[in-house]
């Protein structure tokens, strides 16, 4: 791969996001080697384009691209709950090949959203392992996959299954936490500690949830993964006292999903006080059936419900939320060596956004705008992993 100098940039560099302006960034065989100020020789002159790093999508389900609003006005338990919910009656009927078709549509549609890599529960145990590793190879896209756990009716050759998915994934996903015996969180939690790979859990999703392990466990989803030492809290929608303090003294990141909460009825995160403990967070688009995967749309969700909820314009500042679509879901992910902020060694995987489009011109405030105001429609490029996978230019 060749040296390529992309310049006349508002650049924002680093994990502070700073604007930096008439900047230029240098790629070599993928990566930064550097960013500096007044580039004046050749280059791919980006006009002025605003150039943020692209954005880490925390959690998803890609397979659900192939059957997109089936499930519109369906609470949680009838629409995604596994073995019977709507989902999983259209996804069973998929073949192998046509689901791997699917995960690379979602995925490219990802791409031309921004978008360098995903958290994606993937359903089907070990063959829907497989089916996405497929899926992902010929593309600059990356996925970290978290294979299916899903309890079997009995303990039998549950701990092979396991064995397995985390042989073959890099992390594993868990749901419904309820249905899980004290033994087999154990064995979850020694597992990912053996393997080193991830475990990421959908927890306090739903009140009904909640209930059900409080009923069973005589404590909340929270509290009885917590032991374990998850990786990712997905939703954390319905926290009972006590959840959220006890998250906050552990080293789990939270993934808000707000948009996919909110049109299965399952409510909010406490969003403002996620911010308020420090809890690191990232925000994911969840099931591509209910939600496009839209960062733009997902930090602009994400700030006016904080500062709507809190009664408090203040509460949260756009860079929090630009950092939270970026660096929060590439640390959450384990990717923060490589993505989340634009600087020498990272990979070179930005967005670059037309600054003097209808929607974005006159703006004042570049991180405002960019949570707030801008969308899809104002992408001029996207390079991924060095490679240029949208350009509005050429169209």
């Amino acid at each position: 791969m060749t040296t390529t100098v992309y310049k006349n940039l508002m650049l924002l560099e680093g994990e502070s996001l700073q604007l930096r302006d008439n900047a230029f960034l240098v790629v070599d065989d993928g990566a930064i080697v550097d960013i500096g100020q007044g580039w004046h020789g050749a280059g791919i002159d980006l006009a002025q384009a605003i150039v943020f790093p692209a954005f880490v999508d925390a959690h998803t389900h890609l397979a659900d691209h192939a059957i997109k609003d089936v499930a519109i006005g369906q609470p949680t338990a009838v629409a995604v709950s596994p073995p019977d919910g709507i989902k999983y009656q259209h996804l069973n009927r998929l073949t192998q090949d046509e689901l791997i078709a699917a995960l690379n549509r979602a995925m490219r549609e990802c791409m031309g959203a921004g978008i360098a890599a995903c958290g994606d529960f993937r359903e089907g145990s070990v063959a829907g392992v497989h089916a996405i590793q497929e899926a992902a190879a010929p593309l600059p896209f990356r996925v970290v996959t978290f294979g299916d756990a899903t309890v079997p009716p009995t303990e039998a050759g549950y701990d092979e299954q396991v064995a397995d998915v985390f042989a073959r994934a890099d992390g594993v996903g868990v749901g419904d936490v309820a249905r899980f015996s004290p033994s087999q969180i154990e064995m979850l939690a020694t597992r990912a500690g053996q393997a080193a790979k991830r475990l990421a859990v959908h927890v306090a999703e739903t009140v009904e949830a909640q209930a059900e392990c409080r009923r069973l466990w005589g404590e909340s989803e929270v509290m009885r993964i917590l032991p374990a030492s998850p990786d990712l809290l997905v939703h954390m929608t319905c926290p009972i006292p006590g959840d959220l303090d006890a998250v906050a003294d552990s080293k789990a990141s939270v993934v808000c999903c707000t948009r996919t909460n909110a049109i299965l009825g399952d409510g909010l995160p406490p969003l403002g006080a996620l911010i308020e403990r420090e809890i690191p967070f990232g925000l994911g688009t969840d099931n591509m059936m209910f939600t496009s995967p839209d960062l733009f749309r997902e930090m602009d969700w994400f700030s006016r419900l904080v500062r709507g909820a809190s009664q408090d314009a203040g509460r949260v500042d756009s860079q929090r939320v630009l950092q939270a679509a970026t660096a929060g879901g590439a640390r959450a992910l384990g990717l923060d060596d490589e993505l989340g902020c634009l600087a020498p060694g990272k990979a070179a995987c930005f967005v670059a956004v037309d600054s003097h489009s209808i929607n974005l011109s006159g703006v004042r405030n570049v991180h405002d705008a960019l949570v707030h105001r801008a969308g899809l429609q104002d992408i001029v490029s996207v390079v991924l992993w060095g490679n240029e996978v949208f350009d509005r230019r050429k169209r």
